[in-house]
């Protein structure tokens, strides 16, 4: 008896051995982690917050500028119409409306095309009925010729949107020629 008794007692202490918690493993981890959340409060409560954030005026206004239309001469010339039966001169100007950011490239455009542009506008003019010429806001002319233009002057390739957002004739003034 005296046999199984250390036999069951053997057992037994092995299990108490096992089930005891390494309390000072614990205590040790327990204090490190308190050492480490102190240390990282006490940064956050020292150091300064982001920096706010702050628009660049500047930069909204430069954008805005971008997208402010320009007007652009495109052909200042002298057109003839005798469809009445009398020649007529009708000493024109032409502008387009773009935004400031197209200026370079529509210049260029027109430029390389000046003499296309000034066929494709006389031709306009030598067929226009005298009423269109006489219209107090020329508002035919400015369609036929706006068309003419935005077909010649072309797209943006980025955004493929014309570049010309309007056509203005600045002057029609009428001169009898066959006097």
């Amino acid at each position: 008896m005296a046999d199984e008794k250390n036999k069951d007692a053997a057992p037994a202490a092995e299990e108490g051995a096992k089930k005891t918690l390494p309390i000072k493993t614990l205590i040790v981890l327990l204090v490190a982690l308190l050492i480490e959340g102190a240390a990282i409060s006490a940064v956050f409560m020292i150091a300064k917050g982001p920096e706010p954030i702050r628009a660049d005026a500047g930069l909204a206004e430069d954008l805005a500028d971008e997208e402010r239309q320009v007007e652009v001469l495109v052909i200042e010339e002298k057109f003839q119409n005798t469809r009445t039966g009398r020649s007529y001169l009708y000493d024109t100007e032409v502008y387009v409306l773009i935004s400031k950011k197209y200026v370079d490239d529509v210049e260029a455009n027109i430029l390389g095309m000046k003499a296309q542009l000034s066929t494709e506008i006389a031709t306009i003019f030598r067929r226009a009925e005298p009423s269109y010429l006489m219209e107090p806001n020329l508002a035919t002319l400015t369609r036929q010729v706006g068309a003419v233009v935005v077909e010649k002057l072309g797209t943006d390739s980025v955004t493929d949107e014309p570049y010309v957002q309007g056509t203005l004739i600045r002057k029609c003034i009428r001169i009898r020629a066959d006097m």
